[in-house]
């Protein structure tokens, strides 16, 4: 396995190889800096739900699942070995990937080939899975009395009727207690392999200590044939589900969400982007901190520091969500509808465009300076198929009128929904 340069907008150290075995890996070695970062993904998540040539379905909430269970294995909790190292570890599940990270500031070699190892060699028996579900279903309990989870997830029920990025990360405490042993290698060979998995180390190590670690590792396992995975699409109607979701919890004030279903999926990796970095500039220039809708809504104490925006997106789903803490969701909503339907009419703001522009520039230019920032970057990048910081390639070709169409297509009446937590009463 040899290391080749990356071409990439910002002429950054960033160096490739696929070992024998398929495993993608980068370095983006730093050797001034003292800190490590590594992250271990795979590109699975929460809304893939059929695997196999079979369509077996993948119960809900298997990936962070997974996720859990993997830190576990003969030898006792994972996290301890890192301890003793003088590492940290932890996981994530999203709703299109898994990612495994260590964070090391004294000798990484040893972290890595940790990592390396619990990723890829599970231990799965009835008796840990049993043990597991029992904790994971105090979390769900526990999400489900969080403000935040709960207005979000109620959110994605009222915008999608049957795509999978509905349903709760976690799952439910009825969907996890199908789970057993057996399921878990099923879907773990299904989808923790090689091909279907990429590694990125930044910081102090060089590309040479990574490449002796990778090969070492993957030395020792087959070469893997197997296709990555390419997500289903699900059967999901252009509109929103539903128009309104309302919960009470005890809030000590009401929160707010609108969000907007994206009606134009897929299109390939670059579109894709494009059409992410173009919403959200848009956004930012109607709601951002420093736009005149924002600073309005503040002055009259609809809303406070709470309030933001943003937009997520993959291949086969993408959602805006605007909100936060209001004593009058009413009056917030009918303000917020109102500056998109002036957007929609007078036009975007050309001249804030620029200073738009920068700021996003700005943001992606700091985030080099850390190491997670960047590991985390390379990884979606590589389950995209784009070339690093390809954000920085497209994010000069916005337009006011590209901005200005892509509003009239996003912007829908039949693609909003809303949500409301309101305090529980006495």
């Amino acid at each position: 396995m040899k290391l080749e340069p990356v071409a990439n907008a910002l002429d950054e150290p960033i160096l490739a190889a696929t070992a024998p075995s398929g495993l993608r890996v980068f370095v983006h070695s730093r050797p001034d800096w003292t800190h490590t970062f590594a992250a271990f993904g795979t590109n699975f998540g929460s809304v893939d739900r059929v695997s196999g040539a079979d369509g077996r379905p993948v119960p809900e909430g298997l990936a962070h699942f997974l996720e859990h269970k993997l830190f576990e294995d003969q030898h006792g909790d994972v996290s301890d070995r890192f301890a003793e190292l003088g590492a940290s570890t932890n996981a994530m599940t999203g709703f299109c990937g898994t990612t495994y990270i260590m964070s090391a500031v004294a000798e990484a070699g040893p972290c890595l080939d940790l990592l390396l190892g619990f990723v890829q060699d599970p231990w799965f028996t009835d008796e840990l899975v049993a043990k597991e579900q029992g904790i994971i279903a105090q979390e769900i309990r526990m999400y489900d009395d969080d403000p935040d989870w709960r207005i979000f997830f109620g959110l994605m029920e009222c915008l999608y009727q049957r795509h999978p990025v509905r349903d709760n990360i976690a799952g439910t405490v009825e969907s996890i207690a199908e789970i057993d042993a057996a399921t878990l290698r099923r879907c773990y060979d299904l989808f923790y392999h090689p091909r279907n998995m990429c590694l990125v180390v930044s910081g102090a190590m060089s590309g040479d200590a990574v490449v002796e670690r990778v090969m070492r590792d993957q030395s020792q396992r087959p070469v893997d044939t197997r296709p990555a995975h390419e997500r289903v699409v699900a059967d999901e109607p252009p509109g929103r589900f539903r128009e309104h979701f309302e919960e009470r919890l005890p809030v000590a004030r009401p929160r707010w969400m609108l969000g907007i279903k994206e009606t134009i999926v897929g299109g390939g990796s670059r579109e894709l982007l494009r059409r992410e970095l173009a919403t959200r500039v848009l956004l930012d220039l109607l709601f951002g901190r420093s736009s005149p809708a924002f600073e309005a809504l503040y002055d009259d104490g609809i809303v406070d520091e709470t309030f933001g925006v943003s937009y997520s997106a993959e291949e086969t789903f993408g959602f805006s969500t605007l909100g936060g803490d209001t004593d009058v969701p009413e009056r917030l909503e009918e303000r917020v509808r109102a500056v998109f339907a002036g957007a929609v009419r007078d036009g975007v703001d050309a001249g804030a465009l620029g200073r738009i522009r920068n700021k996003v520039l700005g943001g992606l230019l700091r985030g080099l300076d850390s190491s997670e920032n960047v590991a985390h970057g390379l990884i979606t990048d590589c389950f995209r198929g784009l070339p690093p910081f390809a954000a920085l390639e497209l994010i000069d070709e916005l337009t006011p009128e590209g901005l200005q169409a892509r509003l009239t297509e996003h912007v829908r009446d039949d693609a909003m929904a809303t949500a409301t937590v309101m305090p529980a009463t006495a």
